[in-house]
């Protein structure tokens, strides 16, 4: 019995998860704070993907940056991060290029959001610029935190080939991401459509060519 027990030790490789099983608990606990201080607001958020009533709600009030969207905004960040490292290193797990990518995508999303509040101050659609924001990181951080994150844990977890699961998860969000993004034009379509030029060259620059150049840069890396 012995024997077999070392036997199958050497066959099968020990791997730590210290560092995903503390990862997926700082997520956990995020979401739980959040739940904890605002329960409405997390229930409504959580159900944001199916009705319009959570950003209605939202667009109505005075917007300002607040501190449960911080920290669903951080802990996308560390869901999309994951799904991100699994995607192209598997279940061998290494905190410092986990950190890198983390690091890479705050600084890819920041500077988006950033320059999109920049250029809709210079042409004096900060309101519209403002909600379109709002909705494109609530949808994002949805994503990042239901679906992503959780298919992540799956897929480090278990070791078949992930290939073809991977491409479905991916075409899963972007289909999603794009849908919420429509639905979101077709509100305030009067607004877009009389720029619809400057729009496209907007959706080029800046909601396909950064994830893009992420995704390159994270696979090179």
């Amino acid at each position: 019995m012995l024997q077999n027990s070392q036997l199958f030790l050497a066959v099968r490789p020990i791997q730590d998860h210290h560092w995903v099983v503390s990862i997926t608990l700082i997520v956990l606990m995020f979401l739980v704070a959040v739940k904890w201080n605002k329960t409405t607001y997390f229930y409504s958020y959580l159900n944001s993907l199916f009705t319009s009533a959570f950003y209605s709600k939202k667009f109505v009030e005075k917007r300002r940056i607040e501190l449960t969207e911080v920290i669903l905004f951080v802990a996308s960040l560390i869901g999309i991060s994951f799904f991100l490292f699994v995607s192209l290193n598997g279940n061998s797990f290494s905190i410092l290029t986990y950190l890198q990518i983390f690091f890479l995508v705050t600084i890819v999303l920041l500077s988006k959001y950033l320059i999109e509040k920049i250029i809709g101050d210079l042409f004096e659609l900060d309101q519209l610029i403002g909600r379109y924001l709002f909705y494109k990181q609530g949808v994002l951080s949805w994503i990042s935190l239901f679906l992503l994150f959780p298919v992540g844990l799956y897929l480090y977890f278990q070791e078949t080939d992930n290939n073809i699961l991977i491409l479905i998860v991916i075409g899963v969000a972007v289909l999603i991401y794009t849908i919420k993004l429509f639905s979101f034009i077709g509100l305030y379509q009067k607004h877009i459509l009389t720029y619809w030029f400057y729009f496209i060259l907007y959706l080029c620059a800046f909601e396909i060519a950064p994830y893009l150049i992420l995704f390159k840069v994270v696979k090179i890396n």
